[in-house]
């Protein structure tokens, strides 16, 4: 096992901080480090936005990558918890499967899946990960191993779906994959001229399998909130199912923090509004799913100062009138959003307790980091908390411990989370 002290951040760059981290190379290894310590937290790829999975102790999951079985006439597959979405997909698309939720990107492990229960474009009929995953494998504060599934350790099961990795470490996972026939889905891009028509978009497409919208944050008067909803449906047909290996483009370097401004992410846009004319064309998986994944380190685009993402839910009978507010606002400060997605959600089901989205609409914000950003983001947590909504955990790097409406009481102090910490 190799022990390293080390700077980590999550994928937004901030905070970063000095920890010990722990890299196990078996289970044996794993139990030893868990009952030797009195805190550690779980980390995957390190492809949370904010601070979930940073600690002053953390063990990593990274190389338990084994793929123990794959039934690809019954589209189960069960797997190690640091084996990749992106590892997997070379593995079940050729034999015709896919998985049920996915979220943007594809390098997270399948822990950290489990932990943030993921959920993707196509929430109203499919819901999280959590609603496709048959069981796990969970180490807990006693270096003791349980399965964890709807029958068996079901409040644990639960606890952990979404949880951050306060119940214990997740060390593989069987999961249920959803039947494809092509590599190519059909989508339909609707221009929308502002809020409400984008809203209108949404209602009248709910047959759509995949929904989600870019919103232009910077837009006002007539044009406020305008944006494109991009819908999507898996292609049925009998082509041969390979997944690309394509080499994605490299960022180099950290870009120079003055780049992104209010004024060039005005430009940027106006750039994008103009390209995102309505129209229907095919593409393929990988660009509809995953687009952020054709550069890697796109991070780097905010400079070394890092971003912050802020992304809320709020419930349907409130939602229109509480994003507009929370768009104004935005509008009226000096913190201005580079990538904003507006996406809808359906009913969660009651045992998913911890799983961020609630029927209505989230918005996910990109921020440049600024000195300014953190108090901004608590002046949105009040927005959103008097509108009956909350923050999705995973992304958060600032926000106020209640916001993500969820209680990590009742387990092990031992698998302290950094929202744990802000909690005591």
């Amino acid at each position: 096992m190799q022990i390293s002290h080390q700077k980590i951040s999550g994928w937004g760059n901030y905070p970063q901080i000095q920890a010990n981290v722990a890299t196990p190379d078996t289970l044996e290894e794993l139990q030893q480090y868990i009952i030797s310590q009195p805190s550690i937290i779980t980390r995957g790829n390190g492809k949370s936005y904010g601070d979930a999975s940073l600690g002053s102790h953390v063990v990593s999951t990274s190389r338990f990558k084994k793929l123990i079985s794959f039934d690809s006439e019954n589209g189960i597959v069960e797997c190690e918890s640091g084996m990749l979405l992106a590892e997997l997909l070379p593995i079940i698309v050729p034999e015709g499967w896919f998985f049920q939720v996915t979220p943007g990107i594809k390098n997270i492990t399948i822990g950290g899946a489990i932990a943030s229960d993921v959920h993707g474009k196509n929430h109203p009929g499919k819901a999280c990960f959590s609603s496709h995953l048959l069981s796990f494998k969970l180490m807990q504060a006693d270096g003791q191993m349980i399965t964890c599934s709807r029958t068996e350790n079901t409040d644990v099961f639960w606890q952990s779906c979404g949880g951050m990795g306060w119940s214990g470490v997740i060390t593989s996972a069987r999961i249920q994959l959803m039947r494809i026939s092509s590599t190519r889905m059909n989508q339909r891009t609707i221009r929308c001229e502002n809020l409400e028509q984008l809203f209108k978009a949404f209602s009248e497409n709910e047959s759509s399998a995949y929904a989600a919208a870019w919103v232009d944050t910077t837009s006002k008067g007539k044009s406020f909130g305008r944006g494109a909803l991009h819908l999507a449906d898996h292609q049925t047909g009998t082509q041969a199912l390979n997944w690309p290996r394509k080499k994605a483009f490299t960022i180099p370097a950290f870009a120079p923090e003055w780049l992104l401004n209010s004024l060039t992410i005005r430009v940027f846009n106006e750039l994008i509004y103009r390209r995102n004319k309505s129209q229907d064309k095919i593409v393929e998986m990988d660009a509809f799913f995953y687009p952020l994944d054709v550069l890697n380190h796109w991070n780097r685009m905010y400079g070394r100062r890092g971003l912050v993402q802020y992304q809320f839910c709020l419930p349907e009978n409130q939602a229109f009138e509480g994003m507009q507010k929370i768009l104004n606002h935005i509008s009226r400060s000096s913190e201005t959003p580079f990538l904003s997605v507006l996406k809808r959600h359906g009913d969660r089901p009651p045992e998913a307790i911890n799983s961020f989205p609630i029927k209505g609409y989230s918005l996910a914000l990109d921020f440049p980091r600024t000195k300014g950003i953190c108090a901004f983001a608590k002046e949105l947590d009040e927005m959103v908390w008097s509108f009956n909504g909350k923050i999705y955990l995973t992304k958060d790097a600032c926000s106020k411990p209640k916001m993500g409406r969820v209680d990590p009481h009742g387990f092990s102090p031992k698998f302290s989370s950094a929202l744990r910490e802000r909690i005591s």
